[in-house]
């Protein structure tokens, strides 16, 4: 026989039930860097008028902040979806928000 709660029935999470999701989407979201990077150097090699354009200021700021933002999606997906260990994601995203902070830093101190 359950215990009687404060909580009302809606905002009671069963134990059981709670937590048992894999962090996939917070795994995915430290992979979002090094895919994108990955992408960026097969296309320079396909074609290297392509490279050109990806390795300018622009083509750059559109990668790194692409990496951020595709980096925090998957973070509040995982937290949507109530996945276990909670910290992959969030380091997840602050790992796929380096290179925008990199890139941010050399434009302030003109590297």
């Amino acid at each position: 026989m359950p215990q009687p709660t404060s909580q009302p029935l809606h905002t009671r999470v069963d134990s059981r039930a709670a937590g048992q999701r894999w962090p996939l989407l917070g795994t995915a979201s430290w992979l979002v860097a090094p895919v994108i990077l990955t992408a960026a150097y097969a296309v320079a090699q396909a074609s290297p008028e392509m490279g050109r354009l990806l390795v300018g200021s622009a083509g750059v700021a559109v990668g790194v902040l692409a990496s951020s933002v595709l980096g925090l999606l998957l973070t509040i997906g995982s937290r949507v979806r109530r996945e276990r260990w909670p910290w992959v994601g969030i380091v997840g995203a602050i790992i796929s928000a380096l290179p925008l902070l990199l890139f941010l830093a050399g434009m302030l101190l003109r590297l």
